[in-house]
Protein backbone atom coordinates (compact mmCIF):
# COMPACT_ATOMS: atom_id res chain seq x y z
CA UNK A 1 0.00 0.00 0.00
CA UNK A 2 1.53 3.65 -1.00
CA UNK A 3 1.09 6.17 -0.20
CA UNK A 4 2.59 10.19 0.65
CA UNK A 5 1.33 12.62 3.52
CA UNK A 6 1.88 16.08 2.14
CA UNK A 7 2.29 19.48 3.59
CA UNK A 8 0.86 22.50 1.51
CA UNK A 9 -0.35 25.93 2.00
CA UNK A 10 -3.29 27.33 0.28
CA UNK A 11 -2.95 31.14 -1.29
CA UNK A 12 -4.55 32.66 1.51
CA UNK A 13 -2.03 31.19 3.62
CA UNK A 14 -3.80 28.30 5.57
CA UNK A 15 -1.42 25.59 5.82
CA UNK A 16 -2.27 22.05 6.23
CA UNK A 17 -1.51 18.41 5.67
CA UNK A 18 -3.00 15.36 3.51
CA UNK A 19 -2.10 11.90 3.36
CA UNK A 20 -2.36 10.62 -0.34
CA UNK A 21 -2.57 7.17 -1.26
CA UNK A 22 -2.23 5.35 -4.93
CA UNK A 23 -4.85 4.58 -6.80
CA UNK A 24 -6.19 0.81 -5.45
CA UNK A 25 -6.21 2.53 -1.79
CA UNK A 26 -7.45 6.03 -3.02
CA UNK A 27 -10.57 5.74 -0.54
CA UNK A 28 -8.59 5.76 2.43
CA UNK A 29 -7.52 9.08 1.99
CA UNK A 30 -10.80 9.94 2.38
CA UNK A 31 -11.32 7.67 4.83
CA UNK A 32 -8.44 8.49 7.31
CA UNK A 33 -9.10 12.84 6.78
CA UNK A 34 -13.05 12.54 7.32
CA UNK A 35 -13.64 10.06 9.47
CA UNK A 36 -10.27 9.21 11.46
CA UNK A 37 -9.47 12.60 12.35
CA UNK A 38 -12.39 13.47 13.92
CA UNK A 39 -13.27 10.33 15.30
CA UNK A 40 -10.08 9.24 15.98
CA UNK A 41 -10.22 7.70 19.65
CA UNK A 42 -13.86 5.38 18.81
CA UNK A 43 -12.35 4.24 15.52
CA UNK A 44 -8.72 3.21 16.93
CA UNK A 45 -10.69 1.75 20.04
CA UNK A 46 -12.91 -0.30 17.20
CA UNK A 47 -9.33 -1.57 16.19
CA UNK A 48 -8.49 -2.45 19.11
CA UNK A 49 -10.88 -4.38 20.18
CA UNK A 50 -10.96 -7.05 17.08
CA UNK A 51 -6.73 -6.49 17.16
CA UNK A 52 -7.06 -7.87 20.78
CA UNK A 53 -9.48 -10.42 20.42
CA UNK A 54 -12.11 -9.10 22.72
CA UNK A 55 -14.44 -9.33 19.30
CA UNK A 56 -14.44 -11.10 15.87
CA UNK A 57 -15.35 -8.19 14.57
CA UNK A 58 -16.80 -4.00 14.55
CA UNK A 59 -18.35 -1.64 12.32
CA UNK A 60 -17.10 2.03 12.29
CA UNK A 61 -18.93 4.38 10.29
CA UNK A 62 -17.83 7.86 10.24
CA UNK A 63 -18.88 11.13 7.95
CA UNK A 64 -18.06 9.42 4.45
CA UNK A 65 -17.00 5.87 5.47
CA UNK A 66 -17.37 2.47 6.61
CA UNK A 67 -14.80 0.03 8.01
CA UNK A 68 -15.67 -3.26 8.75
CA UNK A 69 -13.21 -4.51 11.01
CA UNK A 70 -12.31 -8.05 11.21
CA UNK A 71 -8.38 -10.16 12.40
CA UNK A 72 -7.15 -10.32 9.55
CA UNK A 73 -8.73 -7.71 7.18
CA UNK A 74 -10.79 -4.80 7.22
CA UNK A 75 -12.98 -3.35 4.30
CA UNK A 76 -13.49 0.06 3.89
CA UNK A 77 -16.68 1.32 1.87
CA UNK A 78 -18.20 4.84 0.68
CA UNK A 79 -20.92 5.31 2.42
CA UNK A 80 -21.67 8.15 0.13
CA UNK A 81 -21.97 5.53 -3.09
CA UNK A 82 -24.80 6.62 -5.18
CA UNK A 83 -24.70 2.66 -6.44
CA UNK A 84 -24.73 1.53 -3.19
CA UNK A 85 -21.82 0.01 -3.19
CA UNK A 86 -19.45 2.37 -4.41
CA UNK A 87 -15.39 2.56 -4.07
CA UNK A 88 -13.86 -0.19 -1.47
CA UNK A 89 -10.90 -1.27 -0.90
CA UNK A 90 -9.89 -4.22 1.66
CA UNK A 91 -6.34 -3.87 3.68
CA UNK A 92 -4.22 -5.57 6.72
CA UNK A 93 -6.49 -4.76 9.83
CA UNK A 94 -2.54 -4.60 11.53
CA UNK A 95 -1.42 -2.55 9.09
CA UNK A 96 -4.19 0.03 8.71
CA UNK A 97 -3.96 0.19 12.28
CA UNK A 98 -0.26 0.97 12.02
CA UNK A 99 -1.22 3.39 9.78
CA UNK A 100 -3.55 5.20 11.90
CA UNK A 101 -1.34 6.04 14.35
CA UNK A 102 1.35 7.04 11.97
CA UNK A 103 -1.10 10.10 10.57
CA UNK A 104 -2.70 11.03 13.73
CA UNK A 105 1.01 11.47 15.19
CA UNK A 106 1.61 13.29 12.00
CA UNK A 107 -1.31 15.69 12.35
CA UNK A 108 -0.69 16.24 15.57
CA UNK A 109 2.98 17.06 15.03
CA UNK A 110 1.92 19.45 11.93
CA UNK A 111 -0.61 21.49 14.22
CA UNK A 112 2.00 21.98 16.65
CA UNK A 113 4.74 23.48 14.11
CA UNK A 114 2.11 25.68 12.85
CA UNK A 115 0.33 26.86 16.12
CA UNK A 116 4.05 27.67 17.46
CA UNK A 117 5.46 29.41 14.37
CA UNK A 118 6.24 33.07 14.95
CA UNK A 119 4.38 35.72 13.15
CA UNK A 120 5.39 36.83 9.69
CA UNK A 121 3.48 39.98 9.59
CA UNK A 122 4.80 43.58 10.60
CA UNK A 123 2.87 45.55 13.17
CA UNK A 124 1.79 49.20 12.84
CA UNK A 125 2.81 51.24 15.55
Amino acid sequence: MKYRIEEYKLKNGIEDISIIFDEKYQLLTTFMSCDVLPFEKWIKSGFDRVLSGKSEYEEVNGNVCCAEISPKTTKVYDNLAEDAMGNWCEVDTKELRQLIDEWCDKVQKFKMSITTKPPTGRLNS
